[in-house]
C-alpha cells in the first residue's frame, strides 16, 4: 500500500476509496478491514474489522492483530 496516496486520499475526504487502495486484492478474506482511524501520534492508519484490529502480516494477509502489550 502507498502511504502518500493513502494520506492524499484521507484528506481529501475520499475515505472508501483510501480503504479500497489498503484492500486492494485481498478483499474476500475473512478478516479484511471494514473501516480504519488514524493514530494520532504516529499518523499511520489503524485498522478494524468490526470492533477487532486487524493488521496485514507479512505475506499481505490480514489476521487479527497481536498484543502489544504482554
Amino acid at each position: 500500500m502507498d502511504q502518500t496516496l493513502f494520506k492524499s486520499l484521507c484528506k481529501a475526504g475520499k475515505f472508501k476509496e483510501a480503504l479500497g487502495l489498503a484492500i486492494r486484492g485481498h478483499e474476500d478474506e475473512k478478516f479484511t478491514p471494514s473501516r480504519f482511524s488514524m493514530d494520532k501520534k504516529t499518523g499511520l492508519p489503524i485498522f478494524y474489522r468490526g470492533n477487532k484490529r486487524v493488521e496485514p502480516d507479512e505475506t499481505g494477509e490480514w489476521q487479527l492483530a497481536k498484543n502489544p502489550n504482554p
